[in-house]
This record gives structure tokens, sequence and C-alpha cells, in this order.
């Protein structure tokens, strides 16, 4: 059955010219309001995503310089730079990265506390310390008296212990990076996962997404399957409404294959 819509009908049905002239915001008239309160049940967003943009990386750490808080600035690049979760992240002390000479290590060992608790076989992750790292921290360093290797890097500064060597609450990162986020108008959900999410989405970005690297992120994340670091780090909100925009099967203007100048559709249609 086809059901023929007359654009020249004055009550409210569809105006297919009005469609036309406008993608997305239909005109006053062509739709009434709701009748009643419609609600439909939706699971909660739990899924952290990552910072995908450079330039709001480089302006949250210059945001955190900026105004003189240089261990959050380190929290945030040693966080991006390292993927650890959170729980081993906060309790990094100097000397895990700076030897007895003073010197920045090549690498550190650290026994993540999820593989101890899940895996047989206990193994030792090795942390490769980069530029970015190194910078953030003796910036810390340069602009922070008295400090000790024994120190946490990532010191409690609440008023129930300004003098004690106590790292950071897991709520109290979550917190600095939600305020940040808030603060810049950082898209996404942001979370403490945000710092593994980060570093999945660069290596991929960087590696313009080789099967190479996501084996690499495999290893790195110690997940069971490539496909569970693809869901990780590499598949997110905004690729499946991508996935969901690009398709149009059936429009002879916007399909995929016009889009990407693969073929022209000017004849199809007679």
């Amino acid at each position: 059955m086809i059901i023929k819509l007359d654009s020249n009908r004055s009550d409210n049905v569809i105006n297919i010219d009005m469609l036309r002239r406008n993608e997305r915001k239909l005109s006053a008239g062509l739709i009434a309001p709701a009748a009643e309160v419609v609600r439909r049940e939706l699971a909660e967003e739990h899924d952290a995503e990552p910072i995908k943009s450079m330039d709001d990386i480089i302006r949250i750490s210059q945001y955190f310089i900026r105004n003189g808080r240089y261990r959050d600035n380190m929290l945030f690049i040693v966080g991006i730079n390292s993927a650890l979760r959170v729980g081993d992240l906060r309790t990094l002390r100097f000397c895990d990265i700076i030897d007895n000479n003073f010197m920045f290590k090549e690498n550190f060992p650290i026994f993540e506390q999820k593989t101890r608790n899940t895996r047989k076989r206990k193994t030792n992750r090795y942390i490769t310390i980069n530029k970015a790292v190194q910078e953030a921290v003796t910036l810390y360093l340069e602009n922070t008296p008295n400090v000790r290797l024994s120190d946490y890097m990532f010191r409690s500064q609440s008023n129930h212990g300004g003098s004690l060597n106590e790292p950071l609450t897991i709520r109290s990162i979550d917190r600095i990076l939600k305020g940040v986020a808030k603060e810049l108008c950082i898209p996404g959900r942001i979370s403490t996962h945000t710092f593994r999410k980060t570093f999945g989405y660069h290596q991929m970005a960087m590696s313009n997404n080789s099967t190479e690297k996501l084996l690499l992120l495999q290893k790195i994340f110690n997940h069971s399957s490539s496909l569970q670091t693809l869901t990780y780090i590499g598949i997110t909100d905004e690729d499946i409404a991508n996935a969901y925009k690009q398709l149009n099967l059936g429009s002879t203007t916007h399909n995929y294959l016009v889009d990407s100048n693969i073929i022209e559709f000017d004849n199809v249609v007679g």
C-alpha cells in the first residue's frame, strides 16, 4: 500500500518540503506537542570515554599549570601516559620513577592490584617513563619544596592530613577530573577510567588503527582478547552514531558511496 502525503494540507501532517529544507529542525505547526508525559526506562550510563582531542588534553594541562595546580597536572599527565588503573596510579611514589642518584628511570615494574587478584600467574607490568611524564614531574618538583623520594607522587593536601604522606583517594581524583572537564567544557563522560581510555585511543590513532597496535594494547591492558580491547578503547558512542549517520542506504544523494566519491548516482532515478 502506498501512502501519499499532501504537503498542501494545513493540518498537522508531516510537511515534506519543510523537512527537505532543514535536516533536523522542524518548523512550528508540523507536529503537535505531547498530550501526556512519556517516560522510557534507560540504563544508567557508566562507561568512561577517552579525551579524543589533543587540543583538549593540552588545555587541561595548561589549565592546571596556569592555576598553580602542579600536582594535578602531574596526576593527569602520568595517568594518560601510563594507562595504570587509578588504584595503582594513586599509590605511585617518586622512588618508583626516580632512582637514588636523582635520575629518571627508563621504566619501573608494578604488580597491579587487579592482576594479583584475578590471575593465577603473577607477573609485573613495566611502565616506560616518557618525556611528557618527566616534564610534568620536574615542573611539580620545581614548584614544591622538601619533596622526598619516599613521598607519594599524588599526595593528599586535605585539611585533615596536609602534613601526612598519604595519597589522594580515588574519589578525590574523580572529583578533580570531573571538575576540570566541567570548567573547560570537555565533552564526554569523564571519570578516573578516562586515563586508560585516553591512552588506548591515542595509541590507536598514532598507529592509524593498525592491527599490531591493537594486539600490543591487548597485552598492555592485560585483556583476554583483542575484541575486548577494541570494545574498550575503539568503539565509542560517537563511533556508533557515525555508523548510523554515514550509511544512508536508499538515498541517492547522501549514501556512504556518494559521500566518499566512489560512485555517482546522477542517473539512477529517471
